[in-house]
C-alpha cells in the first residue's frame, strides 16, 4: 500500500510562480499517480482528491492511519534555487529517497539534493515527525520561481512522466525490489477505439492492462 499527499489545498495556495500556484499542481500530480499506481494493480490512496484544506494534524493522520508502508509527499518549491529536491526523515537510511531522486534525474530533472532536517522535537516536518511508521518522503519537483526549471515543469507530460517516476520508486522499494521494474507494451495506435479494444482482449485473457495517451 502506498499512500500519495497532495501537499497544501483550500485557503493554503503553497508556493505561486510563474501564474503556478503549488496545491494546483501538487493535486494535478497526486492524482495522476493514483489512477496510474491503481492501472498498475497496485493498492494506494489520497490525502485529498479536491481543493481542501487540511490540517497538519488530520493530514498527518490520514497518512499514520492508512496501512500503507510508504507515503509520497508531492510539492513545489520557491524562493529562489533551481531542481527537484527529497527529503527523507532524519530516522529514514535514505534509500527510498535516493531511488525516487534518482529516478527523477533518469527522467530528465536535475537533482538539487536529498536531505533530511532536524528540529527541536526530532524531525523538522510534520510529514516526518507524525506520520508514525508510514516511511514519508517529500518531494519537491522543482521551482516555480526559476526559469530553468519551469521550462520544462510548464510541459504538463513532463510533469507527469516526473510523478509516475516518483510513483515507480516507491513501489521498488515498498515491495524489495533492487533493480528496474518492467512494464510491457502490448500495441500502440493512433486510434482510441483500437487502444481500447486491444486493452479489454487483454482483460478478458486475465492480464492488468490499460490504456495510457502518449504526448
Amino acid at each position: 500500500m502506498i499512500i500519495i499527499d497532495a501537499g497544501h489545498g483550500g485557503v493554503d495556495p503553497g508556493a505561486n510562480g510563474h501564474g503556478v500556484t503549488e496545491k494546483d499542481w501538487t493535486l494535478e500530480v497526486s492524482l495522476h499517480q493514483y489512477h496510474f499506481l491503481r492501472k498498475l494493480g497496485i493498492q494506494c490512496k489520497v490525502t485529498r482528491d479536491r481543493d481542501v484544506l487540511l490540517t497538519p494534524e488530520r493530514r498527518a493522520a490520514l497518512v499514520k492511519q492508512s496501512g500503507a508502508k510508504v507515503c509520497i509527499s508531492n510539492h513545489y518549491n520557491a524562493g529562489g534555487g533551481s531542481g527537484a529536491e527529497v527529503i527523507q526523515s532524519i530516522y529514514s537510511k535514505s534509500k527510498l529517497a535516493k531511488q525516487a531522486a534518482d529516478a527523477l534525474m533518469a527522467a530528465g530533472m536535475p537533482v538539487r539534493r536529498v536531505f533530511s532536517r532536524k528540529g527541536t522535537a526530532g524531525d523538522y516536518y510534520y510529514m516526518h515527525r507524525l506520520t508514525g511508521s508510514v516511511e514519508t518522503i517529500i518531494v519537491e519537483y522543482g521551482f516555480l520561481d526559476s526559469a530553468i526549471d519551469m521550462k520544462k515543469l510548464s510541459i504538463r507530460s513532463f510533469r507527469l512522466q516526473l510523478a509516475e517516476e516518483a510513483a515507480l520508486a516507491a513501489v521498488k522499494y515498498s515491495r524489495g525490489v533492487e533493480n528496474s521494474l518492467y512494464v510491457v507494451q502490448s500495441g500502440a495506435y493512433y486510434a482510441k477505439d483500437k487502444a481500447e479494444k486491444l486493452c479489454e482482449e487483454l482483460k478478458q485473457k486475465g492480464y492488468e492492462a490499460f490504456v495510457r495517451r502518449m504526448n
